[in-house]
């Protein structure tokens, strides 16, 4: 069960006070003036020893956060349950003719319940030789979001990878062929699709494992 910290009618005061500066003024109250502000707003704290102690129980429930230079940042509880994925780019899903830069280009807004790790990263499908493959039960379209996990470094036959080939992008179906080759290979409906083969010498990185897809699209369940 999850534990709900409510905030009684006093610490409410407190943090709307707080709130309510932050909003008009674009910066936090000092202590003595969230003193003044709960004072006003008819909490009746004498000293700034109570605030103290208000502003520790605010933070410890998880509704505000006390900066390092003190500066107080209001936590908003709807944020808390999510993690915001950066989208790094977009990867081809056929032969590798996109270049995976590593610049933020948007963010997927992701429930914690479908992911704890916050080094995840998405990127955006282009292409469709991967459209026969399924990750989770859902397969990799064109347009879809993928996962990637970049600290999966273990990569077995079969595992779906993203891999930077001469500074492009593409994902495919990992396989070791022997000692010294590994095949990236398509799951395709389109036939024209092939697989890459790659040696040590060769100028590549797998940049992580697929480990989830979000769907470009909601399905329809008529």
């Amino acid at each position: 069960m999850t534990k709900i910290n409510l905030l009684t009618k006093k610490e409410q005061i407190v943090l709307e006070s707080i709130r309510d500066y932050i909003a008009d003024n674009s910066s936090s109250p000092s202590v003595r003036q969230i003193l003044n502000l709960v004072n006003e707003a008819g909490l009746k704290v004498k000293s700034v020893g109570s605030i103290f102690t208000y502003l520790k129980t605010l933070a410890e429930k998880g509704y505000i956060k006390r900066n390092k230079n003190k500066d107080i940042t209001i936590i908003d509880k709807n944020e808390q349950d999510f993690l915001n994925i950066p989208i790094l780019g977009t990867a081809n899903a056929g032969s590798p003719t996109f270049f995976a830069e590593e610049n933020v280009e948007g963010t997927l807004k992701v429930s914690k319940r479908l992911i704890h790790d916050d080094k995840i990263f998405a990127i955006k499908v282009s292409g469709t030789s991967m459209n026969k493959s399924w990750v989770n039960g859902k397969n990799v379209a064109n347009g879809d979001y993928i996962l990637i996990d970049p600290d999966y470094n273990d990569y077995h036959d079969n595992d779906k990878v993203l891999v930077v080939i001469d500074g492009m992008a593409t994902i495919k179906t990992f396989k070791k062929i022997d000692n010294k080759t590994i095949g990236l290979f398509p799951e395709s409906t389109d036939k024209t699709h092939q697989p890459i083969y790659l040696s040590p010498e060769d100028n590549f990185i797998i940049n992580g494992r697929v480990v989830d897809v979000f769907k470009s699209f909601v399905p329809s369940f008529a």
